[in-house]
């Protein structure tokens, strides 16, 4: 039988064993710093008066800093898949009646026609319809940054079908600067702090484009941020 201080050395060792285990695990995978560049992540959505088009953009709960939130839109045609198909023939009949003239008045009036039965094909595509929306507002987080968005480029603002805010990608002026809203707000009140940091704040951003006639937009972000690797 093993003695008491046997005993104890075995313990001592099995203990160091699995703290030196621990210890060369967190060696191996200890969470260093990285950069996430996330450079024109394309979300595409359509609507219309009475739905807007929404998508997301996701933002690591890694994320220990933002340096980059900005975006670019594109505005298109609403597009609408049509299957092959076809209507059944049918019969359109309103009553049939005589037409007596007395002056300028008909007799009976109002009166009915009729037609004979008839169908309709509908072929298969894709149907764009052009938009001449307008009136469009962006909200983030339920947190309308329209005006913030229209400001950073002199009132000029989505106007139907195009790329905004321009077509380049050279500058800091051709992109909405998310960040640069949140920096504004940051500075107006307490309120507007608080929307700040919702705008800032890893998760799921919900971002909705209104309007007031269909359209198709597609929505361009880049996003950079500093975060601790796995």
């Amino acid at each position: 039988m093993p003695t008491n201080e046997l005993v104890k050395t075995i313990d001592a060792l099995a203990e160091r064993t699995v703290d030196n285990t621990k210890e060369l695990f967190k060696t191996r995978h200890q969470r260093r710093t990285e950069f996430t560049d996330l450079f024109g992540i394309p979300h595409t959505a359509q609507g219309d008066s009475a739905t807007p088009a929404t998508f997301y953009i996701s933002i690591s709960p890694d994320m220990i800093y933002e340096l980059r939130f900005c975006f670019k839109l594109v505005i298109q045609p609403f597009a609408m898949s049509v299957g092959r198909g076809g209507t059944d023939s049918a019969t359109v009949q309103v009553k049939t009646t005589n037409l007596n003239i007395s002056g300028t008045n008909i007799t009976p009036n109002p009166h009915g026609h009729g037609t004979e039965a008839h169908n309709h094909t509908v072929l298969s595509g894709v149907t764009l319809i052009h938009t001449q929306a307008d009136d469009f507002t962006l909200k983030v987080e339920g947190i309308d940054v329209t005006p913030y968005l229209m400001s950073q480029h002199d009132g000029e603002w989505i106007e139907g079908e195009g790329v905004y805010p321009t077509n380049r990608l050279e500058g800091e002026d051709d992109f909405y600067d998310l960040l640069e809203v949140a920096t504004v707000m940051h500075n107006e009140n307490a309120t507007k702090r608080e929307q700040a940091k919702k705008l800032l704040a890893p998760g799921f951003k919900k971002v909705e484009i209104f309007s007031n006639a269909p359209f198709q937009a597609t929505m361009y972000s880049y996003v950079k941020y500093n975060n601790m690797g796995r």
